[in-house]
């Protein structure tokens, strides 16, 4: 029988998608179908004085916070309601839904809502939050909402014992998710009465709860699916558009949908966490790393959602995957005027990784040692501890990362480099999986047989990782049968039982997991079900969600010239090596790489969300810039042979760590062409320009 896993395979969706055939939730239709539009608050920050709905047409809906049974959004820190009913907490908050017989309609009618507010004071950024004194952007709560504080070992003691001491002030911006597809839903009464809504979403039983609390409804009255979803990172795992969509259809009891401008999407929508960082490290002479003191204000934007869990795994990961022995970490997690910052690929990651890798880098330089020596010389193993204390009891193979790169063509070609403008770089990253300590993170999984085809109901959306194919040739490798006679069921909550959210870097670990046990219940004769657990670190804090028990472990590797006249960076190649287990499809585990690095190309170049008093100025695809294929060179995606005893046919999760380190491997590249001291995303020219003149 032909083995399935380990080979590279096309997804199974997608000629649908190639060809047109996939079901957006935007291209749903319904006879007698309303469309909606939001009323959204002209103020970044003001009190909600009064909502007069009476030169509304007769033929148009309005529905304000007095029409919701539960005005809450569901998540960690549940703060913010789905439409405001007191106080506007960003510009673009959502204060009431208008459903009419067309979009332009329901637009027209939604201008005829009167909202009369009296604005306030804006909270332009985390620094500005913390201050003593600062306006609260929530009346009853501390700007500085949560705070996380750790020491491991002695750092008092570590810098004394250091021979190289190195510390700077760093800051990452604001980043949009830029998916393909805006965010949209329809939602319609069925024929037996129930609510169906079908989303473009992460986790369709985090929507079922949500619509339920809003409603107030019964589970058992809603039923949620997943449209055909043309990407996520993170940002579609919460609300957006099906809440709003619900309500609507609930109330009307006529067919709803919405679909997000991309104004809206960019404008009012989840966003990455900008964070200001210090950070101070110490080292000896011969590169060992000997102490991390780390501190970071994150931006959350007006509500908490996501933001205790973000604040989590920015502290994790912030001294990076490396053995050190002294390590101290205060984080702050801030309320401001902003647009809601909440999941987004690398989820904390990514902002210290810049911090820390590109201190490392600095090292290497004044000490002479080798960039990619140094982290080898310093890579954490299994059994080692992490920045928190956390212990690595999984696999672990950072080292054999860093060894890729250092066999890759790009960097051995760097030893023979005459061109003074061309610069290599590289750093090293690593990534959680799963969703962390004290949080529920379970799966269950059923299967079906007839005649000799097998279907498997699993709970997960896949959002265009490819995790659907993944598990299909687990699915047929267990089965020992053809690849064609498995077929998946998915994100119905119907037909299929909670797996949780397509988030954490977990679906293929802990989906695949609960699929195998169901299979092997099978093949028993016991049952038609399995379930999983996700592995839980022993260490835990005070905040839910982290340390986790498992990470994922990349190297990056880049090469670009500067132009000696303009400073304009070209990019020239890129080398990304993943420690992420076994690798069931290595052609989408390339495709999953290659879109992370494009992501973070971005992150350093150019994708800044830039705010103004709460009023985000680049609120179009013409002035919020993402790199396209012509900005980028070959990504060339290598991976450690390893294997995961926990995982599903020895799996860990792969998908988010490749945004974790390329915004400081290309700066660690453009600081061997030029001087200029890059601490800040997006790069800036200037800089870059005055560091060559030296």
């Amino acid at each position: 029988m032909e083995s399935y896993t380990g080979k590279g395979r096309g997804r199974v969706e997608g000629m649908d998608k190639a060809t047109g055939r996939a079901v957006y939730a935007a291209d749903y239709y319904e006879k007698n179908m309303l469309h909606l539009a939001i009323v959204r608050s002209a103020y970044a920050h003001a009190r909600v004085l009064d909502i007069d709905t009476s030169k509304v047409p007769e033929t148009a809906w309005v529905f304000t916070a007095k029409d919701i049974v539960k005005n809450n959004v569901q998540d960690i820190l549940p703060d913010q309601p789905l439409l405001v009913e007191d106080k506007a907490r960003f510009l673009g908050e959502a204060i009431a839904v208008v459903a009419a017989e067309s979009e332009e309609a329901a637009r027209a009618a939604a201008a005829m809502v009167q909202v009369t507010y009296e604005p306030l004071q804006v909270v332009t950024d985390a620094l500005m939050a913390a201050k003593p004194g600062c306006i609260r952007v929530h009346d009853d709560t501390e700007n500085d909402v949560i705070r996380f504080d750790n020491e491991k070992g002695n750092v008092a003691q570590g810098f004394a014992e250091s021979d190289l001491i190195l510390e700077d002030d760093f800051y990452t911006p604001i980043q949009d998710h830029g998916y393909m597809e805006p965010d949209a839903c329809m939602a319609k009464i069925e024929e037996d009465g129930r609510l169906l809504v079908c989303s473009s979403t992460q986790n369709v039983f985090h929507d079922l709860r949500m619509v339920c609390d809003i409603t107030g409804l019964t589970e058992d009255q809603v039923h949620i699916v997943a449209a055909t979803v043309g990407g996520g990172f993170g940002g579609k795992d919460g609300s957006t558009a099906q809440l709003f969509t619900a309500l609507a259809a609930f109330k009307t009891r006529r067919p709803c949908k919405l679909i997000f401008s991309r104004r809206e999407s960019l404008a009012t929508t989840y966003k990455r966490h900008a964070v200001y960082m210090h950070v101070k490290m110490g080292f000896k002479k011969d590169g060992t790393m000997v102490a991390f003191d780390g501190s970071g204000y994150l931006d959350t934007g007006a509500y908490g959602g996501l933001g205790p869990a973000v604040l989590s795994l920015f502290s994790e990961h912030f001294a990076g995957p490396y053995n050190i022995p002294n390590v101290k970490i205060s984080s702050h997690l801030c309320y401001t005027n902003k647009p809601v910052a909440h999941a987004m690929r690398g989820f904390g990651a990514p902002q210290g990784a810049f911090a820390a890798e590109s201190l490392i880098s600095r090292a290497s330089k004044l000490l002479g040692i080798d960039p990619l020596e140094i982290r080898y010389k310093n890579g954490i193993e299994t059994g080692m501890y992490g920045g928190v204390g956390q212990k690595m009891r999984h696999f672990v193979d950072f080292k054999g990362a860093l060894k890729l790169i250092e066999q890759s063509e790009l960097w051995q070609e760097r030893k023979y480099n005459t061109d003074p403008y061309v610069g290599y770089g590289i750093a090293g990253g690593h990534l959680s999986c799963g969703l962390g300590k004290n949080i529920p993170d379970q799966a269950e999984v059923k299967i079906e047989e007839a005649d000799g085809h097998y279907t498997i109901f699993l709970g997960l959306v896949d959002i265009g990782q490819g995790s659907r194919t993944a598990l299909q040739a687990m699915a047929a490798d267990a089965l020992e049968t053809d690849f064609d006679n498995v077929s998946l069921v998915m994100a119905d909550t119907d037909r299929t039982l909670d797996c949780g959210s397509t988030a954490g870097s977990r679906s293929t670990f802990i989906g695949g997991n609960a699929m195998l046990n169901a299979i092997e219940n099978f093949k028993k004769g016991e049952m038609e079900t399995g379930k999983a657990d996700f592995p839980e670190s022993e260490e835990s804090f005070s905040i839910a969600g982290f340390p986790h028990a498992m990470y994922t472990f990349i190297a990056q590797a880049v090469k670009l010239r500067v132009d000696p006249v303009t400073g304009q960076v070209v990019l020239l190649d890129i080398a990304a090596a993943t420690e992420a287990g076994r690798i069931i499809n290595p052609l989408a585990m390339a495709g999953q790489i290659q879109g992370g690095v494009a992501m973070s190309v971005g992150y350093a170049f150019g994708e800044n969300c830039q705010f103004k008093e709460g009023r985000l100025l680049n609120d179009s695809m013409s002035t919020y810039l993402m790199p396209t294929a012509m900005d980028l060179p070959r990504i060339q995606s290598l991976h450690v042979d390893g294997y995961e005893p926990s995982g599903p046919m020895g799996v860990k999760g792969a998908a988010e760590v490749s945004t974790v380190s390329i915004a400081p491997a290309i700066a660690a590249a453009i600081n061997e062409v030029s001087e200029g001291r890059l601490t800040s995303l997006p790069f800036d020219i200037e800089t870059i320009l005055n560091g060559l003149k030296k």
